[in-house]
């Protein structure tokens, strides 16, 4: 069940900027250079918040629109952005995205890269990815999903002209002569850390297969030591991998809102599809796990029984601790649906379930109604909870109402290592409710 707030106005908005989630989808490409097309305001604001999230350099360019363009249109300051762009930092890829103030003016974005490619036949070959992700369609989780589609659309068909240096965990580093069967595309939402990403290739890996994540921040935004800030996104998704893609075995998508793009991958291709809504939780992770033993023809390494094992002795060492508490949840909806059906299966209480947008969420269901609102809700609705879950800008309410705090989503800038951290599979379940346990001593 969903419902909205009946408030007139965001008094605490708690949701991320769509073309926010798109930054984050295109960082997760190597060699691509991110353009929004909007205002240097709009494109400022998305660094902020990635970089104080990260701890990292967020290279961002905008076509940086003035109030005459408000008026006659962005049309050509798009074709020159993404002309100055190839010309002056030779990126393999350019992903643009769009802005409220682009898209209720209504400018086309694919006449402009038809028009630049006609003026501009040199740039023929440069693969271009358009996202639309206006403020209006929802939250970062929108617009991420958006652009994870258009780099599937735009990049998964086109033929690489240049051979790619190899990069650690990519399925770049094959051999030309291996078995394409053992690849498996990857589609991670953007309710997973670096660090879940990361644990998520090594799951696949331990059954045999060749991981293609898309996009992949493992890599990218791993917090990984760079000698000097780039315009372009060192690390990631390669360009030669979008063409491995029709090679793989399966797909694998993780969040409901990536179920979408993995159709596109079945339907291009043929390749059967597997969707998770979560991967938090034991029953969560013994269904993802027992989907690899099943595509692998192989029975499940002892490492992960071990694993397994593990979170079972903590479950039944927590019991009593778990059960019965009431947890106030404030995040994107994908990763709300991932913790708080966890909660659920060992005992707690979800008394409020705050997602960011609707996006999907007819699809998913807890014990309460989800409603959709802001961070004041939070604020009223919280009260006579034992724990909040929401990012950093929860702590105002956690604060107001002396409830403890457990970080989670974005942006998180209070606490160190948020990008590292693993809340998926058995290990990263295991220390979630550590965490838990620990916000509540």
């Amino acid at each position: 069940m969903i419902t909205t707030n009946t408030r007139h106005y965001q008094g605490n908005p708690q949701k991320n900027s769509p073309a926010l989630g798109a930054t984050l989808a295109y960082l997760g490409v190597n060699g691509l250079l991110a353009l929004l097309h909007g205002s240097q305001g709009c494109s400022s604001f998305i660094r902020l918040q990635l970089s104080r999230h990260y701890k990292e350099p967020i290279p961002l360019n905008s076509t940086a629109l003035l109030e005459d363009s408000v008026i006659f249109g962005g049309w050509e300051h798009l074709k020159k952005g993404i002309a100055v762009a190839a010309d002056k930092y030779k990126p393999q890829i350019i992903g643009v995205m769009s802005t409220g103030l682009t898209e209720t003016f209504g400018d086309d974005m694919v006449s402009a890269l038809a028009s630049l490619r006609q003026e501009r036949p040199d740039l023929d070959d440069m693969p271009v990815v358009l996202a639309s992700t206006p403020d209006y369609i929802g939250s970062m989780q929108e617009g991420y999903q958006r652009t994870v589609e258009a780099l599937l659309t735009t990049l998964a068909g086109h033929s690489s002209q240049t051979k790619e240096p190899s990069v650690s965990g990519t399925a770049s580093n094959s051999n030309s002569n291996e078995d394409p069967a053992l690849y498996v595309a990857l589609l991670p939402g953007c309710h997973l850390t670096p660090g879940d990403v990361d644990e998520l290739k090594e799951i696949v890996m331990e059954f045999g297969f060749r991981p293609i994540t898309v996009p992949d921040l493992s890599i990218s935004l791993d917090g990984h030591a760079e000698l000097e800030a780039a315009p372009v996104v060192q690390g990631g998704t390669l360009l030669e991998d979008f063409q491995r893609l029709a090679k793989c075995s399966a797909c694998l998508s993780f969040g409901l809102s990536m179920e979408k793009a993995g159709e596109i991958l079945k339907e291009a291709y043929g390749i059967p599809c597997y969707n998770f809504p979560s991967l938090t939780g034991l029953k969560a992770t013994d269904a993802f796990i027992l989907t690899l033993a099943k595509i692998s023809g192989k029975a499940v390494p002892e490492k992960l029984l071990r694993q397994r094992s593990r979170l079972l002795d903590t479950l039944a060492d927590y019991h009593d601790q778990l059960g019965g508490q009431k947890i106030a949840i404030a995040l994107e909806m994908d990763l709300l649906y991932s913790l708080a059906s966890c909660l659920v299966e060992v005992g707690s209480e979800i008394s409020v379930a705050l997602a960011a947008s609707q996006g999907g969420i007819h699809k998913l269901s807890l014990p309460i109604p989800i409603e959709v609102g802001d961070l004041e809700t939070l604020e009223e609705r919280a009260a006579h909870s034992n724990l909040i879950i929401a990012n950093s800008n929860g702590r105002q309410a956690a604060g107001l109402l002396k409830i403890p705090h457990l970080r989670a989503g974005l942006p998180v800038f209070d606490r160190v290592g948020y990008p590292q951290k693993r809340w998926i599979g058995y290990e990263g379940t295991q220390q979630f409710l550590f965490d838990m346990l620990n916000s509540l001593s």
